[in-house]
């Protein structure tokens, strides 16, 4: 009965992400699984809840759904309870989703503290970030895959082309660099994040010439004249090129220990194949240094992180 009563009804799914105080939006109007119409949206906080409002008010079957890049959260070669157990992995602080051949975990606490975070509104579907790799990955054995987004940077390596066998998230201080970008001046600024750069190259292990950073190096170089840059827009743009720099060059160093804490500790076998997915847009040299530093040719693939979490939640309704 039911099912024959959503081939005649019309449902709202609404998908979105918070990127710094933003949140990006899509509203997608579907019946009887068929798209009917999709519109993206960017809202400030408060713009967003009257929105969500408004969907409800417009049509009470509304789904809402998002991504949560929580650090404490992963993929196990296994849905045996056993293999958790065997990681030493509290099954009671966890919940779990069993994808045929492996799972994906994520803390209870985590998704309780985001609940509480959207408390204006309810989330129905809070679903993982390494989701959106699981739908993308190609039938290709041990392959490393990177998930680049403007908040985080996802890894799962696939020994075989069916389940992953490591994972890895890291996220992007972006709060915290917005604080010193705002509490210092122009030349402030720059000096600071000349020097961070120098630490950051300094963490970077085992690299044999510095030359591999010229690239990034050469992005952020018209920041040194400030004067000609159109004062009501400078800031924003230097601000937006130490952000961007800054997370490339983290996101090198993520990629380089992950990699190395793979071999050490989960596998043997040497990684041949490598996909970079991203939802906006990078530049090749960014990915030139990655294949540098990994010794593999990457694959750039753009994705939709907004279409694949509403295919999600769809998926979610019919089951």
């Amino acid at each position: 009965m039911f099912k024959l009563i959503q081939y005649f009804i019309k449902e709202t799914l609404v998908a979105f992400y918070k990127n710094k105080d933003k949140y990006i939006v899509q509203k997608r109007i579907v019946k009887n699984n068929n798209i009917l119409s999709s519109e993206n949206f960017e809202f400030e906080e408060e713009e967003f809840i009257k929105f969500i409002n408004s969907c409800f008010i417009e049509n009470t079957q509304t789904y809402i759904s998002t991504i949560i890049d929580t650090f404490n959260q992963g993929v196990v070669d296994s849905c045996n309870h056993s293999k958790y157990r065997e990681l030493g992995i509290n099954l009671d602080n966890i919940k779990i989703l069993c994808l045929k051949d492996y799972s994906i975990f994520i803390g209870l606490y985590e998704i309780n503290q985001f609940q509480k975070e959207m408390k204006k509104f309810k989330v129905d579907y809070i679903f993982s970030p390494y989701l959106l790799i699981d739908l993308n990955k190609k039938n290709t054995p041990n392959t490393l895959y990177i998930l680049y987004s403007s908040n985080f940077v996802i890894l799962l390596i696939y020994e075989d082309a069916h389940k992953p066998k490591y994972s890895n998230i890291y996220q992007f201080k972006v709060e915290e660099a917005e604080e010193t970008i705002e509490n210092n001046n122009e030349d402030e600024i720059i000096e600071d994040f000349d020097d961070s750069i120098d630490d950051l190259v300094d963490d970077i292990e085992e690299i044999d010439d510095i030359e591999d950073l010229d690239d990034i190096d050469e992005e952020i170089e018209h920041i040194d004249n400030i004067d000609d840059l159109d004062d009501t827009t400078s800031s924003k743009n230097i601000q937006d090129e130490m952000l961007d720099a800054k997370n490339e060059i983290e996101t090198i160093d993520f990629i380089k220990n992950s990699i190395k804490d793979y071999y050490e500790s989960y596998s043997d076998k040497f990684l041949e194949n490598g996909y970079i997915f991203y939802d906006e847009d990078i530049s090749n040299k960014f990915v030139k240094n990655i294949e540098e530093e990994t010794f593999l040719e990457i694959k750039q693939e753009k994705i939709d992180i907004l279409d694949i979490i509403n295919d999600l939640s769809l998926k979610e309704i019919n089951v």
